[in-house]
């Protein structure tokens, strides 16, 4: 059983998932970086290339989307009809991102709208019915009949495993509820220019939460009471399991920062003394696999079949703890048995079984490495949290200046049940600039009913520490206020 915790009081939103008493699965929502994945539009074509049979859209970012020619409704209704014929410049058109903006590239789009529900998810253009392969045949073929029986030759549904439990009357309920949906969508933007953001698909916690059934998650954990409304709203079937906790850090076994600088690094020891090391490239990522050393010759053949297993569940962890994708090869400790390879597939598939994100493993290279793929779903936590190294010869990572700028504010926080009426933080320069670029100030103040001093930067090592926590009267007596080198916020 899951129990999934949500902070989302500080302006960095972290949903953190534990499976008993290990960490599953992290989440991080910043404003300026959320994936727009999910996201529903009301876009304009900007113009089509008919060499690349697509169309490049004004969703409102910065790039245009990517429209492929099969990500339009009417060419999976005539698979030979070009682009041009299906779209044309000027045409306002919805759209949803399937794939956020990378390097150079685009977001990726789909005029094939999807609204999805807990059980189902609704295709106002689908034109076909698809079941879980989960599901059983006798039950799927029932689900589909009950689909053709319930929607128009335009709509289509996709049922989850989750759905085969449901009977008609549920299923019908939140079908009406998402074609209601749908509807309301159209009459509110019916009118409005494109571009302009229609319906937002949040990762905390709409995604976050849609990904477990109701019978794998044990209870929900929210810092807001308002959120805790919203989730009683939106999942019922979570409204007994869902509860109110101020301090969300105070329940998990590590705190956020640990859990920050445990992201950060690339080595995670096995047990034995064996470690993994994940290198993330623009191109893939690389995990290789490293033996415990002073091991005996003739436990050598033993340790290394013991060592591979233990890390393909360790590897399996760490991309789900770590929101890894893409292409991604592993480099296990060498084995020549063809038996012992296979075993040691078995178990990294066996790991993976759980991801909520799909994951293909295509097995042993000629070089004895194995190739697997995973489904790229928004940004990896290396690359939110983290940035190069200068100091490690572009082989390390180190908490960006924003994550510490972030990570001040949820300490501030943390402050808030102490009554205490300053506050006085030395913080380094490029952290403070962050500070001010990143965080609402005004909101923070208000919220923690204290006054924020800045204190000049004094040490070069640290990105911050907190100073001084006391009443008016004793700060005036303090060294640094008397010489004035003190700014408050």
């Amino acid at each position: 059983m899951k129990r999934i915790y949500l902070q989302t009081i500080p302006t960095e939103e972290w949903g953190v998932v534990m499976e008993g008493n290990s960490i599953d699965q992290v989440v991080v929502e910043r404003p300026d970086a959320k994936s727009l994945v999910g996201n529903l539009y009301k876009a304009r074509i900007v113009n089509i290339e008919t060499s690349l049979q697509a169309a490049f859209v004004d969703f409102g970012q910065s790039k245009l989307g990517f429209l492929k020619k099969n990500e339009c409704p009417g060419s999976r209704r005539d698979p030979s009809l070009p682009i041009e014929k299906l779209v044309h410049e000027g045409q306002a058109i919805w759209v949803q991102v399937t794939k956020d903006a990378f390097d150079e590239k685009g977001a990726q789009l789909t005029a094939n709208i999807t609204l999805p529900g807990m059980h189902l998810v609704y295709l106002p253009f689908g034109n076909y019915h698809a079941v879980s392969k989960k599901v059983d045949d006798d039950k799927r073929s029932r689900l589909k009949e009950w689909a053709k029986a319930n929607t128009t030759d335009q709509e289509g549904i996709i049922f989850r495993t989750s759905s085969a439990a449901l009977e008609g009357p549920q299923l019908m309920e939140e079908l009406r509820a998402l074609q209601q949906q749908w509807s309301m969508l159209q009459n509110k933007y019916d009118s409005k220019k494109p571009p302009v953001l229609a319906w937002e698909d949040r990762d905390i916690p709409q995604r976050l939460l849609r990904r477990y059934p109701d019978q794998a998650v044990e209870e929900v954990v929210v810092d807001d009471t308002k959120l805790v409304k919203f989730i009683q709203k939106h999942f019922p079937h979570l409204k007994d399991k869902c509860r109110w906790a101020k301090q969300i850090e105070e329940e998990l076994p590590v705190t956020i920062p640990q859990l920050t600088e445990t992201i950060a690094q690339p080595l995670v020891k096995l047990e034995g003394g064996a470690e993994i090391r994940i290198d993330q490239t623009e191109a893939m990522v690389v995990v290789d696999v490293n033996t415990a050393k002073n091991t005996k010759r003739a436990d050598k053949s033993r340790s290394v079949v013991g060592t591979n297993l233990q890390a393909a569940k360790e590897i399996a962890n760490q991309l789900k703890l770590r929101n890894l994708s893409g292409m991604i090869i592993i480099d296990f400790i060498g084995m020549r048995n063809e038996k012992d390879q296979q075993q040691v597939l078995e178990k990294l598939k066996k790991s993976l079984h759980d991801d909520p994100f799909r994951t293909e493993v295509y097995g042993f290279t000629k070089l004895g490495l194995v190739e697997m793929t995973r489904k790229r779903e928004g940004r990896s936590l290396l690359s939110t949290l983290t940035e190069r190294c200068d100091s490690c010869s572009g082989n390390g990572y180190v908490l960006s200046v924003i994550s510490y700028a972030y990570q001040l504010e949820r300490e501030l926080l943390s402050y808030q049940k102490y009554d205490q009426e300053v506050i006085v933080m030395e913080v380094r320069s490029d952290v403070a600039q962050a500070f001010h670029q990143k965080i609402d100030v005004a909101q923070l103040k208000s919220t923690l009913y204290k006054d924020l001093y800045f204190l000049n930067n004094r040490v070069s090592d640290v990105p911050y520490r907190i100073r001084f926590i006391g009443d008016e009267d004793t700060l005036r007596e303090r060294d640094f206020y008397q010489e004035g080198s003190i700014d408050r916020l």
